[in-house]
């Protein structure tokens, strides 16, 4: 699910990878971690991709504990649902990133 990539530059003869601990800063910080990898732009889209993310993750959790009375469907969702919205962000952060090398000319290698 999680897969590492390494981006080369093909005139610079460079390499970089994104690995399991790019998905867990990514996850974490986010746009952060898009602005530290030099995207301005993409960290933008990785603003707004965090704040959806965000809204339907809270917006799940109360429905969830809103709507069902099991304790086990609630702890379900308050544990389950903040771990899903940081592998989701952990994911859009890596695809952003790649577009972002994409774009400066770096492609994957094999």
């Amino acid at each position: 699910m999680l897969r590492t990539y390494r981006l080369d530059h093909p005139e610079i003869a460079e390499s970089t990878f994104l690995d399991g601990w790019s998905y867990l800063w990514a996850s974490l910080f986010g746009p952060l971690y898009v602005l530290r990898k030099g995207f301005t732009g993409f960290s933008l889209l990785m603003l707004l991709a965090s704040a959806a993310i965000g809204l339907l993750a809270f917006g799940g959790l109360g429905v969830t504990l809103l709507m069902f009375s099991s304790a086990a469907a609630k702890l379900f969702s308050l544990v389950g649902l903040p771990i899903a919205a940081l592998v989701i962000q952990g994911i859009a952060g890596i695809k952003l990133v790649r577009a972002g090398y994409a774009s400066r000319g770096w492609r994957e290698g094999y």
